[in-house]
């Protein structure tokens, strides 16, 4: 999101399909986003020549699913949907057809994450709501505000830096 071109100004780049399939957890905890093949610069377009948003619908913001302007902050909500779902182990707005997928994301009704499974700490909802508000200017403004409150929030779990308890998980796996 903070690309600038050789000037120096912002690129204004938004990746515009953050999800599950999109998101690689290496063995040294680091974390990357892949797949930037339907992303725009600023002064693109955010929707095809036929009028159909790009991305996956279930992990879209509301402002994307009705095709309005979009910016980074589109981008925090989609990956607020992929944390959503990682702790609850449910699918937030996937329903049974692409059109009610693109109802529930524009209503964007969120039971918080601790409401559909207790074993969620509470204090996570904050987090995870703010990154899934409806409105672009009630989310966290930058993902680097995202990063740093669920960094603070590992810390606060007497755990370790967030990258070494990935690293840690993902070794015990093989």
């Amino acid at each position: 999101h903070k690309k600038t071109d050789a000037a120096g100004k912002p690129l204004g780049i938004v990746h515009r399909d953050v999800s599950p399939q999109n998101v690689l957890v290496g063995f040294d905890g680091s974390v990357k986003v892949l797949d930037f093949g339907i992303a725009k610069a600023a002064d693109q377009a955010t929707v095809t020549q036929s009028g159909v948003p790009k991305g996956k619908f279930a992990y879209m913001s509301p402002e994307q699913a009705v095709g309005t302007h979009i910016d980074s902050r589109s981008d925090i909500f989609a990956l607020g949907i992929v944390l959503y779902e990682l702790l609850t182990g449910s699918r937030l707005f996937k329903r049974g057809n692409e059109v009610l997928t693109i109802n529930a994301v524009i209503e964007c009704a969120v039971r918080p994450p601790s409401e559909v499974d207790p074993r969620i700490p509470p204090e996570l909802d904050a987090i995870v709501l703010k990154a899934l508000a409806k409105k672009p200017d009630q989310r966290f403004q930058e993902a680097g505000q995202l990063e740093r409150a669920l960094g603070d929030w590992v810390r606060g779990q007497n755990v370790g830096p967030l990258k070494e308890v990935l690293h840690s998980f993902l070794s015990g796996l093989y």
